[in-house]
Formats: C-alpha cells, structure tokens, sequence
C-alpha cells in the first residue's frame, strides 16, 4: 500500500497463477503513455519474458480510459527546446515502438484487457497485443488527422490487425469504431458486458498458459515472422519451426499421451534459443557465443544478401567473401557508392540499399564499428526489413545490435560468413585452410564442384576439432 503524500506507481504488477497482470495506473492523466510509463511497462515485459513461472501477459488499465496515447502535455512541453523538441520526439517514437515490438517479440502471449476508450497509440497498444477482449462500453479511436498529427506509427499495428480499408478509414477520419465493429474487423477478439473484460483476459491467459509453454514459443516466433512473407519463404520456415517443435520434450509428450489417451504432463518452460525458429525477434542473444545451429539457420534460411562496402580489388577481404557466396548459390548484391553502376563477377553495383528494388534477406557490413548505425538507419527505413545483419571480423557495436533487435532483426557481429560457411559445411577442415587439420574424407560437392552446406549437423570427426573452429574463427586472412 502506498503510504500518505508517496506517489502511486505508474504501472501496477500482478501474479495471479502463470499470469502477469500489469495495469495501466495514471487514471487521472487518461493512462497516457508517458516517457516513464512507456519504461515501466517494457521493463515489466523484459521481467516476464525471464520469468519461466509466468506463462501469458495481461496488460489492463485502471479508471474509464484505456490508453489515452501519448502523453500531448509532455510533449508540447519540449517544443521550447532549442531545436523545437525534435530529438526528444525522435527518442519518444523510438522508445515507444521498441516497447510495442517487445510485445510482439514476448515469446510469451500478451492479452489486452480494454475498459474504455483506446486512442491512438492506446490503440496502438492494444493492436500490438497477440489477443485482446473488450468490454461493450469500449471505443478504439487513431484521432491523430483532428489535430494534424497523423497516427502513423498507430498505423503500423492496426494495419497489421485489420484489413488495410478498414485501417486507412480509421486512420483517415479518426473517428471512433466500437468495439461491436472492432470485433467485425478483427481488432479484438472477444467483446464482453462493461466490467468483466479484466476478468475474461486473465481465464483466457489462464487456459492459453495451461498448453505447451515450448509449442507457444516455438509457434508464435514463428508466426510472426511468416506473416510478411512470400508464401514460399513462409511455408518454408513455418516447416522449420514445425520440424523443430517435434523434437522437444513437450511434442514427444503431447503425442505420447494423445496416442496413450491420457492428459498431456508438459514441461513448462521455454525452448533454448537455438531452438527457436530462424530471426527469433528480440531472442536473447550472446554476442560472444553465436549456436552453430543459429549460424547454420541463418546460411540456409537467406538467399539474397546486400554487401555494403563491397570492393572490386581483388586483394579485398570483401572480394573474397562476394565471389566466395556467389559461388555458393547466394543472390549476392554489392553496395558502394563510388562504384554505382558497375558490375563486378556479373552482379552490378548499387549506390545505397534503398536503390535495391527486391527484397533483401540479409545484409552483410564491411564498414568499422563506428560507422554501423547509419547503416543500421538505412535498414530501417527499408520497406522490407532484412532478416539478419551481419558485420565481419574484428567489427562489433553493442548499441547497433540493442537497436537492430529492437526492430526484430537478427544480428550476428566479428565472424565471416565465409569462413562460417566453410566450418560448417566441412569445407575448411577437408582443404586444411586455417583449421591446422587435414581431413582424408572429401564431402560430396554435387554442384559445380562447390561444397554446398549441409542442412544437417556436422560430425565430430573429420578433422572438425575446437582448436579448428576457433582457428576458422579468430583468422581472417582466407576472408
């Protein structure tokens, strides 16, 4: 209990069973998303996402109005900065759409619990949730074209929710849709009697939480990253994940008991990352220790790949790398400025990544730790984002990777896709290059006479030694 004159919390936190209930609490202020507020509830995120006893995330607000958006008062109070409040807008649109996609990226579900009125980025809010259920007396409203501010980052949810008509009248007229015509829509799922929607949310997360907490994670990873994609590419890594999914301990179960016709007993807990399908979002990441099931997902799941920085001197660590992966299949793409226009090994040079009109998988850097954000920023005004960014040896910037994962894109830093490729396929340990062993096997080269990368892991043997790999590693003179 708060005592007398101490400020109530912002955000209010509740375990009831498997599920975290976090509550909006500035009634007074219509629960606006203020910069705090914004902090409270990704960080209450980020400690449910590590919380293996919390399986499914309610996220409700006290008093008559959901979410009033953004806090207006906060900022307007900026615009006498000196350069008219644009770096603390800058910083309060980013902050706001990393918490949003940390919803998204929680490999956990997250329920929105609507009592009122949901505006703007209230909508936005509840749009970003996987499930939402709404009390009857509830409006969801992007007002923003009433006071010259359209709601475009709002729109990025919602347009991802409803169909894009739907989406564009909301937005375009802003005016208020109910929440008997946001279930018709498909922007809340259930809509119950004003009262009980906090308590419909929470037996919703209850009955969600009592599945597979490993087929959850596993299929709503793999959910969204399918959703934007070609059919191919998503039947693609949608039969990945599938084939991953059966081979964890609750999939065994689940069949075992459904053959033996007994309730299931799962595991509940999360399957380790490099069980996770390929571009975990926001997956927890140890930039010194990269899986060799990540790094093997990653080769086999991309196939057009942008070079930045990418030299036609034939003495060039980027060279070697672009003539090495085009030779493997790869849709390699070189990127420089100073070449625009040209062509090197067939494949002509682009200026920047904007001047590529196909979309782009992954993004491959030859430029110095320093120089990676704006990079970054190219990326992300991309109309397709890439699925991975990878920087080569020696080239490592924890901020870029926070904010590139931020955004649901992969990053790998300081390793070679070369070299990486070679370790993986058998390729360096079968020549002898950097892994100071010389394997008698020859692996099958049924293309070209190119080793190609197994889909499956590498044995033990053949040379393949952990002095090996940290050889392929750590040297980068065959890059």
């Amino acid at each position: 209990m708060d005592m007398p004159g101490q400020e109530a919390p912002l955000l209010l936190r509740e375990t009831i069973g498997p599920v975290a209930v976090l509550t909006l609490n500035r009634p007074a202020a219509r629960n606006s998303l203020s910069e705090q507020l914004i902090g409270a509830l990704h960080a209450a995120l980020d400690a449910a996402k590590r919380d293996d006893a919390i399986r499914a995330v309610v996220i409700a607000a006290n008093g008559p109005v959901f979410s009033a958006g953004h806090d207006l008062k906060e900022l307007t109070a900026r615009r006498s900065d000196a350069d008219g409040g644009r770096a603390f807008f800058d910083h309060m649109m980013t902050t706001c759409s990393a918490m949003m996609q940390a919803i998204v990226a929680l490999p956990k579900p997250v329920i929105a619990a609507v009592q009122g009125v949901a505006t703007a980025a209230g909508c936005q809010l509840v749009a970003s949730c996987d499930l939402a259920v709404a009390s009857d007396a509830a409006t969801f409203v992007t007002p923003g074209v009433d006071i010259g501010l359209f709601c475009s980052t709002p729109a990025v949810a919602l347009g991802r929710n409803v169909a894009r008509k739907h989406a564009m009248e909301m937005l375009l007229t802003g005016e208020p849709v109910s929440a008997a015509r946001a279930s018709e829509i498909g922007l809340v799922n259930r809509v119950v009697p004003a009262g009980s929607e906090r308590a419909t949310a929470i037996e919703l997360a209850t009955l969600i939480a009592s599945k597979s907490a490993q087929a959850i994670t596993l299929g709503k990873i793999a959910f969204y990253r399918q959703i934007d994609m070609p059919l191919a590419d998503a039947y693609r890594l949608a039969s990945e994940a599938m084939a991953r999914n059966m081979m964890v301990e609750d999939a065994c179960e689940g069949l075992a008991a459904g053959i033996e016709k007994r309730p299931p007993q799962w595991r509940h807990a999360a399957p380790s990352p490099s069980a996770a399908p390929l571009s975990a979002p926001h997956a927890a990441v140890d930039h010194d220790n990269y899986s060799d099931d990540d790094i093997r997902g990653i080769l086999r799941g991309v196939k057009t790949i942008a070079m930045v920085g990418a030299s036609a001197n034939t003495v060039r660590p980027s060279y070697f790398v672009f003539k090495y992966m085009l030779e493997r299949g790869y849709n390699v793409i070189p990127i420089n400025p100073g070449q625009a226009g040209k062509e090197m090994l067939g494949q002509r040079f682009a200026a920047s990544l904007r001047d590529i009109a196909q979309p782009i998988d992954m993004v491959d850097v030859f430029r110095a730790s320093e120089n990676l954000m704006p990079v970054l920023d190219e990326v992300l005004a991309l109309p397709h984002r890439p699925k991975v960014i990878w920087t080569q040896l020696g080239v490592r910037n924890d901020e870029f990777a926070r904010k590139a994962e931020a955004a649901g894109i992969m990053v790998v830093m300081n390793r070679c896709p070369k070299i990486e490729y070679g370790r993986l396929s058998s390729e360096i340990s079968w020549m002898g290059i950097n892994s100071r062993t010389l394997s008698s096997k020859r692996a099958p080269a049924p293309n070209g006479g190119f080793q190609r990368l197994s889909l499956e892991r590498q044995s033990q043997g053949g040379g393949e030694t952990a002095a090996a790999d940290r050889a392929a590693r750590e040297n980068n003179s065959s890059s």
